[in-house]
């Protein structure tokens, strides 16, 4: 198998449309119970990059909790990744550029947040790409330390207001 390269804009764009099948126009059931799954740790196949002939690229999902302030529920995830696809789609029609960040274990973590503040706590969503293996990839959802990502972001989440309301995303 060739190496292939995948840009930062195809890879939100095709995050983004897959989270939105699997979470929004999927049954509640079905996402409900991806959800659990994801929870307890398990991984999921997510989408496929087809490649021609440098063959496919299998893309699974993962969830990282623990950086969760209070305890985690469907209805919480589900509005911290709504707030997350809203802003990668914004980042995609205005055709800004995704912020990255590379670990030396080759995992790029895309700096476009899903803030989801209640009156308690506040909970950063954002997710990362990483080639597993040749023709295997994971998409990772992974909660961020709130404080320690408003301090590097030089955002004041006493500032923001609650966004706990119902969101809805469509495709």
């Amino acid at each position: 198998m060739s190496q292939v390269s995948l840009k930062p804009e195809m890879v939100m764009n095709a995050i983004n449309i897959n989270l939105n099948q699997q979470f929004f126009v999927e049954s509640r059931d079905y996402s409900k119970n991806l959800f659990k799954s994801l929870s307890n740790g398990d991984r999921h196949p997510l989408m496929k990059f087809e490649m021609g002939e440098s063959g496919d690229v299998i893309c699974h999902l993962e969830l990282d909790k623990t950086e969760y302030v209070g305890k985690i529920n469907y209805g919480k995830f589900r509005k911290g990744l709504a707030m997350m696809m809203i802003s990668i789609q914004r980042r995609l029609e205005s055709q800004t550029p995704f912020n990255t960040l590379a670990s030396d274990a080759g995992e790029i973590l895309f700096n476009v947040p899903g803030i989801l503040k209640t009156d308690e706590e506040v909970n950063v969503l954002m997710c990362s790409f990483k080639q597993l293996a040749p023709g295997l990839s994971l998409v990772k959802l992974m909660y961020m330390n709130p404080e320690n990502y408003a301090q590097a972001a030089g955002i004041n989440f006493d500032d923001l207001e609650s966004n706990d309301d119902e969101i809805k995303i469509n495709d």
